[in-house]
């Protein structure tokens, strides 16, 4: 299915989500906020590249955990109309468990680039882990547009390629939408053939009973990032309401003061 952000309706997407795995939202996010995550992302490139001394790694334009770079990465978490549809698959208790830049240099793939699934187990009628890949770019056929094979999320064994090419569809839209999928649909990056980088950004999130890919709430306070205005909202996203306690006074404690919010407890 692939709507306009002005025409999303929860029960409709739920259901396309549950049959068909995935679903395309247009104009998600403005043009402004295209403009500031795609910078964030060109500067985090950078310094990931650093840390490697070199851009010969496998994940070269992957950025691991973008929050830990703060600035405009952390607004995004307070977009509603970006983050209610995790919520309305999900429950609005599900946790950031990956939030990474998939990123192309000019005349290459990236590490998505092959036929994948990113999470190894079939449930019946539930959804363990739910992504949302939000284009900074316009996505194209010469730009590596994503294939996706529709209603794959319900089967177990890897597609055979040839028929996984001849079948699958491509995300093909402008910069602003979001491709949300089930993370157990069968999906492979393609191949960036121009002259310019090809950004996105790739979040997904879990049930908060799951762990993070990162411990996120740590990983902030480590590197100094000042989430003194981030709201609770986008704290919930990250983690900060999910972090077990680690005794009987935190346990016992007021709710305001938990690290384990029951918000977080029940989905």
């Amino acid at each position: 299915m692939r709507i306009d952000l002005s025409g999303y309706n929860k029960n409709e997407f739920v259901e396309a989500i549950r049959n068909d795995g995935f679903c395309i939202v247009e104009n998600v996010i403005s043009k402004n906020e295209i403009k500031n995550l795609r910078s964030a992302s060109e500067k985090a490139i950078e310094k990931e590249a650093a840390f490697h001394g070199n851009t010969d790694y496998r994940d070269y334009g992957v950025v691991q955990a973008c929050p830990m770079y703060g600035g405009d990465f952390l607004p995004l978490l307070e977009n509603k109309p970006f983050i209610e549809p995790f919520n309305d698959v999900m429950g609005e208790g599900c946790i950031l468990y990956v939030y990474i830049t998939s990123s192309m240099p000019p005349g290459n793939p990236n590490f998505s680039s092959r036929v994948h699934v990113d999470r190894p187990r079939v449930f019946v009628d539930y959804c363990e882990c739910f992504g949302g890949l939000l284009l900074l770019d316009d996505f194209t056929e010469q730009n590596g547009g994503t294939f996706y094979l529709p209603g794959s999320h319900k089967q177990q064994s890897k597609p055979d390629e040839e028929y996984f090419y001849k079948h699958a569809e491509r995300v093909i839209a402008p910069a602003g939408s979001v491709f949300y999928f089930n993370l157990r649909i069968w999906h492979a990056g393609g191949l960036n053939q121009t002259k310019d980088w090809r950004h996105a950004l790739a979040l997904g999130m879990v049930r908060p009973y799951l762990k993070q890919r990162f411990d996120l709430p740590k990983m902030l306070t480590k590197h100094g990032v000042d989430v003194s205005n981030v709201s609770d909202y986008a704290k919930q996203k990250l983690g900060y309401f999910a972090v077990p306690p680690t005794s009987l006074d935190e346990f016992y404690g007021p709710v305001e003061k938990r690290t384990y919010k029951e918000k977080s407890e029940y989905v």
